[in-house]
């Protein structure tokens, strides 16, 4: 958190809110020895909270329930340009 605290203040926000969204993985990502793979796992657990995130709003919801709308959660791995796709609950309300 201290590095987070020294970024401009629009990029700590956004760094700081990420960082208490993803607190309820925490425990997750630490017991993970390799750091690539928590990386993952933390940007995973990113994009699934951001389809969340979608899907509390009421016009989102609505587009969603006819079917005029389909969200998805997945991430680009620069390293291997490949992109990754990740099964997000669609239900509303819906928690991991």
């Amino acid at each position: 958190t201290k590095v987070i605290l020294n970024e401009p203040p629009k990029l700590k926000d956004m760094l700081l809110s990420m960082k208490q969204e993803l607190a309820y993985c925490e425990e997750t990502i630490s017991a993970i020895s390799d750091p690539a793979a928590q990386d993952r796992e933390a940007v995973c657990a990113n994009a699934k909270m951001q389809v969340r995130k979608l899907l509390r709003d009421k016009g989102v919801q609505e587009k969603v329930a006819k079917n005029e709308l389909l969200i998805v959660a997945g991430f680009y791995d620069i390293g291997t340009g490949v992109v990754d796709f990740m099964d997000v609950p669609m239900e509303i309300g819906d928690n991991e």
